[in-house]
């Protein structure tokens, strides 16, 4: 599908060559950025810290604004320490490198995100999450003595299916397990408030790790590690922390004025989810796959993106994660829709 360049924001409405399109792609799943309060909190932080911190977080000046989100966030999500970098595919690779240092084995899922992954991983995209639990189970119980580090997120997305790791709990007791989650597409949608899934799973027989992106839902362009105070220790010592740029403290102060609206956009996907999956008939249904959990939607068949495109409805359509992967079309469902959007989406869908 041919990429559409434009010159402003996305939105749910996207002008382009005449016409307007409704917008039903991205993972502004909280519709963040069409909030004019959040907007403001924004500025307010710019203004307050200005548009940008390059030196290290351990320069002897420093802004006390990233503490205080670590802090903020690490206790909300039931974690004992949180780390916060510049961005979701730093807090990935640095998470993975410290546990790849740390590890005798790793065993990633089929579809862990790039940024989890060692540079020589290749999961076996044809096999389903179900078959990677009992495959992870089998190799446990003819494993002995070893420290395994388990890499996977916490949503598969193309799917799209949220994963559970209760399986853990079914793994051989005579390893140690560090289980390592991406939660970019989990915070601000599953578990705990806007705070991911560190709490469901951190009675896990594995010790948790937590990683993932700020800017989907929450709108924030940063990372943040959630774990136990030595992997946290671990990060904070390592070079890539203490020499890469933070996040843009104006973001992480807006972050932290932002509760009340996260919460209310929350509600407010949560209702436009549910309007929408219950305006779909049950042969529609068949055609789709989907979590009524989570905001996206996938076809059992190909060739919607251009279909739904001539409707007047722009859905996700592109390779992932290779080039040379084959386009996912994909519906991505936001807080910003209206009733009248999801409306036309749903028609869009039936009429195909």
């Amino acid at each position: 599908m041919q990429h559409h360049p434009i010159p402003h924001k996305i939105d749910r409405i996207i002008p382009w060559e005449g016409r307007d399109y409704r917008y039903f792609s991205g993972t502004a799943y909280l519709g963040m950025g069409s909030v004019p309060a959040f907007e403001k909190h924004i500025i307010q932080g710019i203004q307050q810290y200005g548009p940008n911190h390059g030196a290290s977080r351990f320069s002897n000046v420093q802004l006390e604004v990233y503490d205080a989100l670590e802090q903020q966030f690490a206790r909300e999500a039931g974690a004992p320490f949180g780390a916060l970098l510049s961005s979701g595919f730093m807090a990935g690779y640095l998470s993975q490198t410290l546990l790849y240092a740390l590890a005798d084995e790793v065993w990633a899922a089929p579809d862990a995100h790039p940024a989890i992954l060692p540079a020589h991983f290749q999961p076996d995209p044809s096999q389903s999450f179900g078959e990677y639990a009992q495959e992870c189970i089998e190799r446990s119980h003819h494993t002995k003595g070893k420290t395994i580090a388990i890499l996977s997120n916490a949503v598969d997305t193309i799917l799209p299916s949220v994963h559970d790791f209760h399986w853990v709990k079914q793994l051989s007791a005579e390893n140690t397990y560090y289980l390592l989650i991406d939660d970019s597409h989990a915070f601000g949608l599953l578990g705990k408030g806007i705070y991911g899934t560190y709490g469901q799973w951190k009675s896990l027989p594995a010790r948790l790790i937590v990683v993932g992106s700020l800017g989907k839902a929450l709108a924030i362009p940063a990372g943040m590690i959630l774990g136990d105070a030595f992997f946290i220790e671990k990060v904070k010592n390592s070079a890539i922390f203490r020499g890469a740029s933070p996040a843009a403290p104006g973001y992480c102060e807006a972050f932290l004025n932002a509760e009340s609206l996260y919460s209310r956009q929350q509600s407010l996907l949560q209702e436009n989810m549910e309007y929408f999956f219950g305006h779909l008939d049950e042969d529609t249904k068949a055609a789709l796959r989907y979590d009524p959990r989570f905001p996206v939607v996938t076809f059992r068949n190909s060739g919607w993106a251009q279909k739904l495109l001539d409707k007047g409805v722009m859905i996700s359509s592109f390779s992932y994660p290779r080039p040379e992967d084959a386009p996912v079309d994909r519906i991505i469902l936001s807080a910003y829709h209206t009733k009248e959007d999801l409306d036309l989406l749903a028609a869009a869908v039936r009429e195909q």
